[in-house]
């Protein structure tokens, strides 16, 4: 099959992997050396120059040192030189041996400071950029036979439905998107994904295994870390599948942080070898996994989320055997186009059904559907307007069901309340779901001169009402104080 060609991200700089080359000179041969400074009695100095013309040329160090696009870290290709390097990533104590190898007698007598040193290797590591989760998603080849659709399904134990396929999609392309999209004109912007995969499911089925597996154990993470905290943003760098363990994280946190999280397309932070902040291409994608069946504290926030249940086995040895596959097909989606960003038309239903529920959401339930709280005597709290009247709440406000549907006094309605009753109108007004038998119309939050006020109020307003023709018309009295009819 051929594929169509794709314009890799470089970083912003136009250079094809394997870098831009040496400082002047023909590396590895004899030459280089003429080019660097020396004092009045021959020693080689410690300038910058120096040291990037000999990282760069020396048969040791030459090839040594390259840039990770993705995490950006300065990587070493091979064991270094010096003794005491155990990893692959050059980190501060491979600043101080280097800096002594370059000033052991035997090699170049210079007088360098460890600073300068790490800033000659990242400056060498700069021109020879590369992104290894790119060029795994280019290399890969796809077989043609369909995988994607029914991964959710075959190997993380969900029951077969057309919301599971489609949430399967949407993620892995989703995924493959945030590496391969590229914006040439703000290369610092990432993909758009703002979803994220919510595995459900007993302990014991190896769902972070599998997620390790998928993604591959280098370019996966599970973290505990806020997301209202710096360190969330420099955990997830270099990572392409992060793990939220048991939504722990996610659900401690102020909603709005989450919905942030979720979305963002750029993290700006210091990187380690910074001086100051960068706007880094957001990279990664975020999946859930829980054990509790209602986990969504905010009806808004919870959109964000797709969530499969996933109670059969995790088929881990398929996932490491198909595992290229999986990505080579959904690489050939994304070329293809598919709109991975139009979510499953039942995600919002499986949204609310992980809605964990207000304590308020009933009375303010049955106090729009006319069913009001009664005193110790019997007699309905309702205002004056809504009294004993067999019609529905046309409109209401939120000071109303504070002091009317919860029963607080009106001398303790602060912001808090007034936010917390504003939220559950909006689940219950804006997003009607089956089987909140008793709010089946939408409800417009909205701010005027209302025909029985003389100044602008904001009024929850049942949609269809009528109430822009007129104050509604009480009717008389009778002798016991109560209305001959429904107010409505």
């Amino acid at each position: 099959m051929t594929r169509p060609v794709i314009t890799l991200l470089d970083g912003g700089k136009g250079r094809t992997h394997g870098g831009g080359g040496g400082h002047g000179g023909v590396p590895g041969s004899d030459d280089w050396t003429q080019q660097l400074t020396r004092t009045r009695d021959g020693h080689v100095e410690g300038t910058m120059h120096n040291l990037i013309t000999i990282i760069e040329n020396d048969e040791r160090l030459q090839g040594l040192f390259w840039l990770n696009d993705s995490s950006n870290q300065v990587v070493m290709a091979r064991p270094a030189p010096w003794h005491g390097s155990t990893r692959d990533e050059f980190v501060d104590a491979d600043s101080s041996e280097l800096a002594a190898w370059l000033q052991h007698p035997e090699r170049y007598g210079m007088k360098c400071s460890d600073d300068n040193v790490l800033k000659a290797v990242i400056a060498v590591a700069r021109r020879h950029r590369r992104h290894p989760i790119r060029d795994y998603l280019t290399g890969v080849q796809w077989d043609g036979t369909p995988r994607v659709e029914t991964m959710l399904i075959d190997m993380f134990g969900a029951s077969d439905s057309t919301y599971a396929r489609q949430a399967s999609l949407c993620f892995m392309v989703g995924a493959v998107a945030r590496v391969l999209w590229v914006d040439r004109n703000n290369p610092s912007i990432g993909a758009k994904v703002d979803f994220m995969l919510v595995l459900e499911g007993p302990q014991g089925k190896h769902k972070s295994t599998s997620l390790s597996e998928l993604f591959g154990t280098y370019w996966f993470v599970e973290t505990a870390e806020s997301p209202t905290g710096k360190d969330f943003y420099q955990v997830i760098q270099g990572c392409w599948g992060v793990e939220i363990g048991e939504m722990d994280s996610f659900g401690k946190a102020d909603v709005t942080a989450v919905k942030v999280a979720i979305t963002r397309r750029t993290d700006k932070f210091r990187a380690p070898y910074e001086r100051l902040p960068s706007s880094y291409r957001r990279e990664c994608v975020f999946v859930g996994t829980t054990n509790d069946r209602e986990y969504l504290k905010d009806a808004t926030g919870g959109r964000r989320f797709l969530p499969v249940r996933a109670d059969g086995n995790v088929d881990v040895s398929r996932i490491v055997a198909e595992r290229d596959q999986l990505w080579a097909e959904a690489v050939q989606l994304f070329l293809d186009r598919f709109p991975y960003w139009v979510l499953p038309d039942d995600a919002p239903a499986e949204q609310a059904a992980r809605y964990i529920g207000d304590s308020w959401e009933a009375r303010v339930e049955r106090f729009l559907a006319g069913q009001f709280r009664k005193a110790g005597d019997g007699r309905e709290i309702a205002p004056q307007r809504l009294k004993f009247t067999a019609g529905r709440v046309l409109w209401t406000t939120t000071d109303e069901l504070l002091e009317f549907a919860i029963g607080m006094d009106p001398a303790r309605h602060d912001t808090s309340a007034q936010m917390r009753v504003a939220k559950i109108m909006k689940r219950l007004g804006r997003d009607p779901v089956q089987g909140d038998g008793c709010v089946e119309d939408t409800w417009d939050h909205l701010r005027k001169r209302w025909p029985d006020t003389k100044t602008r109020e904001q009024r929850w307003v049942r949609e269809g009402a009528c109430i822009n023709e007129g104050a509604p018309v009480s009717k008389p009295l009778d002798d016991n104080g109560r209305d001959d009819a429904p107010d409505f």
